[in-house]
């Protein structure tokens, strides 16, 4: 199907289509007819969710209508959806709006908790000792996986092992494997569109024999494919980028687990990190 069709042609050939689908692919037809503007901002599982349809099923809807995925629709959705909002329709606007921050909670709870449910507990155990038993833990990442990376580097310094974030700044970021040593980790976020750097940054540190964590959206990424140890979150989000609520959450339990098996030294770090934010607040200027 063209781009740009405009909404009366496509809300025509969506109905022509419906006749000949299967009754949950006509279901799911009926509920994107009535919502057009609305399931641009939907991901696989909310639109499952909302038409009591499996995931499969949905994507199976989108190519029975010609699309090589529900990725596609969406796009040709976002075209039609900006042509109204470009009218200045305020029921458009009205009906994206309803019960959006609702979706959006409910869909990083599905996230979290499918993440919690694939997760192989022994494994998830591995990593956390991994991590606190390396002399030092190198995270990175590109794009929004940067934050995560920061955050856990940050995380992790907070119940005792030494972590850090390699910058994005470097002209290749692989130039800071230069200062890596073999007792460390380098824990890598790879979430869709996998970056060349950190698959990069992978591959040099298997090569320099050096421990790697790769998390990623399935264990069958390509950074997965390349690290020792491999972590998979749900990363589903209505819009085009990744939502980062289970990573989020992962990163926590990490250093929880750290803190639980490893009491003292997290106890430790605490107290020290304590000290000096008491310090840093006897420096900053009275209030009077």
């Amino acid at each position: 199907m063209p781009k740009g069709t405009p909404e009366s042609e496509f809300k025509e050939r969506l109905a022509k289509h419906a006749a000949g689908l299967p009754p949950q692919q006509q279901v799911i037809a009926e509920y994107v007819l009535e919502h057009v503007t609305a399931v641009p901002f939907f991901s696989v599982p909310e639109l499952a969710r909302r038409t009591g349809a499996s995931e499969a099923t949905v994507v199976r809807f989108a190519q029975r209508l010609g699309y090589p995925g529900f990725s596609e629709l969406k796009m040709e959705l976002v075209d039609l959806l900006q042509s109204r909002l470009a009218d200045g329709s305020e029921e458009s606007s009205e009906e994206v709006a309803e019960d959006l921050l609702g979706s959006v909670a409910n869909l990083e709870i599905t996230n979290i908790g499918r993440t919690v449910e694939s997760l192989d507990r022994e494994h998830f155990s591995e990593v956390a000792e991994a991590l606190f038993k390396s002399s030092r833990v190198h995270t990175f990442g590109m794009g929004v996986s940067a934050l995560l990376a920061e955050l856990a580097a940050y995380t992790l310094l907070q119940v005792g092992v030494r972590a850090s974030c390699l910058s994005t700044a470097f002209s290749s970021p692989r130039e800071q494997l230069v200062g890596v040593g073999p007792d460390d980790t380098v824990m890598v976020f790879s979430l869709p569109p996998y970056s060349k750097q950190s698959l990069a940054i992978l591959r040099d540190a298997a090569k320099m024999e050096i421990s790697t964590v790769a998390v990623s959206d399935r264990l069958t990424s390509p950074a997965a494919g390349l690290a020792h140890r491999a972590l998979a979150v749900k990363s589903d989000n209505m819009m085009f980028t990744n939502a980062v609520a289970a990573v989020t959450v992962l990163i926590n339990a990490l250093a929880t687990e750290i803190a639980a098996t490893h009491r003292e030294e997290a106890l430790a770090a605490l107290s020290q990190i304590n000290r000096v934010l008491s310090e840093d607040e006897d420096l900053l200027p009275s209030r009077r």
